[in-house]
């Protein structure tokens, strides 16, 4: 009895392994602010899947360094068959964090002075990308993506030295995705 109950759960676990349904992936170039360092993509139906990503990162603009941690959620549309090949898709994602600004500046005394002011920020994102997937049979699997969104920043604080920030607008979205399918 217990063989059969080995070697179905064998049989069960090798079928399931090779439906290859479902994929776990890191995108390394997520550590620039992405919020898909880590994602878990599922297939819904021959041609689609959908995509949920978590990272943490950071990346400067001018004076202001930000960190952050984020989610997004991905629907794809596969041209050829699910998980592998050309897609495009959309999606939707949010990420808040800190920006933190130096200013340095001269006081009465003409004396060098350099200041550290933080504040917390939310951003909504909004966007579309496209790529090609490549599974191998052994499971591993390559995922290089292209596309645009439009993130909406929007800040915590009313100090007049974040009045300059202007990150909000239509960034550049890319991603390199390594995992395994199962």
């Amino acid at each position: 009895m217990k063989k059969i109950i080995l070697t179905a759960a064998a049989v069960f676990a090798f079928g399931f392994a090779n439906a290859q349904e479902n994929i776990i992936k890191a995108n390394p170039l997520a550590i620039l602010g992405g919020t898909d360092m880590l994602s878990f993509e599922h297939k819904l139906g021959d041609n689609s899947s959908f995509v949920i990503g978590a990272g943490i990162g950071g990346f400067k603009i001018g004076d202001a360094k930000y960190s952050n941690m984020g989610a997004e959620f991905q629907y794809r549309y596969y041209f050829n068959e699910a998980l592998k090949g050309l897609y495009a898709g959309g999606q939707v994602g949010y990420s808040s964090g800190k920006v933190t600004m130096e200013t340095m500046s001269f006081d009465n005394n003409f004396n060098f002075v350099s200041s550290t002011n933080e504040t917390k920020f939310g951003s909504f994102k909004l966007g579309a990308k496209g790529g090609y997937q490549w599974v191998w049979d052994s499971g591993f699997s390559l995922d290089l993506n292209l596309g645009f969104a439009y993130n909406n920043f929007s800040y915590k604080n009313s100090d007049p030295s974040f009045s300059t920030l202007k990150a909000s607008g239509v960034l550049p979205n890319f991603g390199f995705g390594l995992g395994y399918a199962f």
